[in-house]
């Protein structure tokens, strides 16, 4: 049954309602009960002080016993109250009805008598002694001359009357707490319905998402938490849609990298199964043979060393060394691709040493993949240079590696650290390497907690600066 959020908010908010309303209710009525009695009791209070001044004046013998009983039948008639006048011995000798005259001389000899003789007012609701059929409120006053209680008043008026006054506001109250329970069950079922439909929906979508289906989004619209969880949740499925066609793609790139090398070593293993190739061809075919093997060694290492640094699992073994002479021994290490690119290289080190903290050997791959990088996209021309520097900012070492290459275009400057993106694509077939050195040159850097950043003109060359921390201290 209750197997649902609707269910469960619509059953304990109606709960809530219910208890809320019963108190409430109880409370009211109890209350009007009180206050009606209190007003009743005031009532019969004020007429009684007002017949004291009449039953005064017929003990002072001002009025016949007939104005008396007229006053007291007059009285009755008004406040639907049977109405007693005692002597201090407690013998009624006035009363209201003319049709009970038979009370006239009875002995009254309850408490009540007692205390109202002395002097006290007293109010109170029930049977009186038996005397009437029906419970009664009885309200008992003094009568003083001279500061001196000699007689006393007893009003007793029916509770009937004040329970058909009473019902009366009953139902109002009731018929307004129905009107208010129906109103408030509507509201419940509106509101479970805006909180539960949405969640409804993205379980629903979640579901879809789970099955491949990443294109589906929410379509809910308010500015309450729930409108903020469905735009976290588009976000999140828009974010899963893109690394899923990352992921697509980077299967395609791979398929791509992998096929080519092994389609040409296919087609030369075959070229050397020809038993009249030549040892000059054989050779020639077994280079080839090995230089793709190379090519595909390379490949595999460079996407294990990149899933591992995306994954969190790949260590760093943070030392203190001299960057700048980390730069120089990699310069001395591509020498010879240097040379054969007539390429001059500039170095300015603003301070020498300059001690960082880092992964040496991390830091290596990143000089070695840029420098790597800055050779390929050169013109091979007498004006092509390499320019390497590093300083020190607010504790912090940048280093920078330029060079007067191809440059690349303001729209692909984003697509740069992207796996197997190579650039000029009208040379990418001229340029060996796998396309993989600056996704692992920024996953390396972002590792670290660094920055790096890259400044660009075409036909005017490329610079890469990124930044370590310094140790400026220390020697």
């Amino acid at each position: 049954m209750l197997n649902s959020v609707f269910r469960k908010m619509t059953l304990v908010y109606l709960i809530v309602i219910l208890i809320s309303f019963a108190i409430l209710g109880v409370s009211m009525i109890k209350m009007f009960e009180n206050y009606y009695f209190e007003k009743r009791s005031e009532a019969l209070i004020e007429s009684g002080e007002k017949l004291n001044k009449t039953v005064i004046q017929y003990l002072n013998n001002t009025i016949s016993y007939e104005r008396l009983s007229v006053e007291l039948e007059s009285i009755e008639r008004f406040l639907n109250a049977k109405i007693w006048v005692i002597d201090k011995s407690g013998r009624i000798y006035g009363i209201s009805s003319v049709s009970e005259q038979e009370w006239i001389g009875k002995q009254i000899s309850n408490e009540d008598k007692v205390r109202v003789l002395q002097g006290k007012i007293i109010s109170k609701m029930g049977e009186y002694d038996e005397v009437f059929g029906v419970p009664v409120l009885t309200v008992g006053m003094p009568i003083y001359i001279n500061n001196v209680v000699i007689n006393a008043v007893f009003m007793h008026t029916p509770v009937y009357e004040i329970d058909e006054t009473l019902h009366e506001v009953y139902k109002i109250i009731l018929t307004s707490m129905a009107v208010a329970l129906i109103i408030a069950t509507l509201l419940i079922y509106y509101t479970s319905q805006r909180i539960s439909k949405p969640l409804t929906e993205i379980n629903s979508i979640t579901k879809k998402i789970a099955s491949g289906e990443f294109h589906k989004r929410l379509n809910i619209k308010s500015n309450d938490e729930i409108g903020q969880l469905s735009q976290s949740f588009n976000n999140m499925a828009k974010d899963l849609e893109k690394l899923e066609e990352m992921r697509k793609g980077f299967i395609a790139d791979v398929s791509h990298e992998l096929r080519s090398p092994l389609t040409l070593i296919k087609g030369y293993i075959k070229g050397l199964m020809d038993e009249n190739l030549s040892d000059e061809k054989r050779n020639q075919y077994v280079k080839i043979i090995y230089g793709e093997t190379e090519r595909l060694t390379e490949l595999i290492n460079n996407l294990l060393d990149l899933s591992r640094m995306e994954s969190g699992n790949y260590p760093l073994n943070i030392v203190s060394f001299d960057i700048n002479e980390l730069l120089r021994r990699n310069i001395i290490k591509f020498g010879n691709k240097l040379e054969e690119k007539n390429i001059d290289v500039d170095v300015d080190f603003q301070e020498d040493p300059l001690k960082v903290r880092g992964e040496m050997e991390s830091i290596s791959q990143v000089i070695s993949n840029i420098i790597d990088n800055a050779i390929k996209f050169m013109n091979n021309d007498s004006e092509d240079k390499l320019m390497i520097t590093s300083c020190i900012k607010n504790e912090k070492a940048y280093i920078s590696i330029a060079d007067t290459g191809l440059g690349i275009p303001n729209n692909e400057k984003e697509n740069i650290w992207k796996r197997f993106y190579k650039g000029d694509k009208s040379r990418s077939r001229q340029i060996k390497g796998t396309g993989l050195g600056l996704s692992i040159v920024k996953e390396i850097i972002k590792n670290h907690g660094e920055d790096i950043w890259i400044e660009s003109e075409v036909n005017k060359g490329t610079k890469f600066t990124f930044t370590l921390d310094a140790i400026k201290n220390e020697q």
